[in-house]
């Protein structure tokens, strides 16, 4: 894990420049956030990893870091792992997993799912960029389109200020939070969690390899679905708390 220092960064879209000028309304009104600080995942969480947490469950029947609200009976196996040649490779970022799976996993781990502004501070810096390496676009620094899917941290230069890797590209990674579009004009400036009640669909951040335009990786970009789909561009990386 790397550490990201307590203090202000710059959240949201302001529409001021010709790539986040059609950002989405839920982008906005570009604020300054405050965040105590973190431990945030280097890398995506891996198949190996994940595996490593499955492997505890059906050994020892343990469930006591689900999600309370998850569904009876629930199999936090991914989805298709038996079809997919994905799954053979333990570096891969996993996939095919969904909310409740990613939040297992973390509280198994000791960790817990980020805030999408701990997300947003860790893939972004304090200086506003577009993306984790600046403002520039480049398809070089990304695993994205036809690329296909490749081991985590494969692109070093295109790791955030703050050292963490694929950030933009390879999976949408879970967040903590409820989605709510307008969460930004009326949620606090200091460490925002997301809204308290169920929106029922949950945040992702960070597009992934099968985004069709620059503009679906940048670091404001805001995502959501229901808390129980899995597909193949979705994965997640944890954070952890510095006291």
């Amino acid at each position: 894990m790397v550490v990201v220092p307590a203090g202000i960064f710059v959240m949201g879209s302001n529409f001021r420049d010709e790539m986040s000028e059609n950002a989405r309304l839920e982008e906005t009104p570009q604020r300054e956030v405050y965040l105590d600080a973190f431990y945030i995942d280097k890398y995506e969480v891996t198949n190996a990893q994940y595996w490593a947490f499955l492997k505890h469950v059906r050994e020892t029947g343990d469930h006591s870091k689900c999600y309370p609200g998850e569904p009876k009976d629930k199999d936090h196996t991914p989805d298709k792992w038996y079809e997919d040649r994905y799954f053979d490779h333990p570096d891969f970022p996993v996939i095919r997993i969904d909310w409740y799976d990613a939040y297992a996993y973390a509280a198994w781990a000791g960790k817990r799912l980020p805030a999408e502004a701990e997300w947003e501070k860790a893939a972004r810096g304090t200086d506003g960029r577009r993306f984790p390496w600046g403002d520039v676009f480049s398809a070089s620094r990304v695993n994205w389109g036809a690329t296909g899917p490749l081991t985590v941290g494969s692109y070093e230069d295109g790791k955030s200020v703050f050292g963490c890797h694929d950030m933009a590209g390879s999976v949408m990674e879970w967040c903590s939070d409820w989605f709510d579009r307008y969460y930004y004009k009326r949620g606090p400036t200091s460490n925002p969690k997301g809204p308290e009640k169920s929106t029922g669909v949950r945040s992702m951040r960070g597009g992934s390899l099968f985004a069709n335009s620059a503009y679906l990786l940048r670091c404001t970009k805001r995502s959501f679905a229901r808390p129980d789909e899995r597909n193949r561009a979705i994965g997640f990386r944890c954070v952890a708390d510095t006291r």
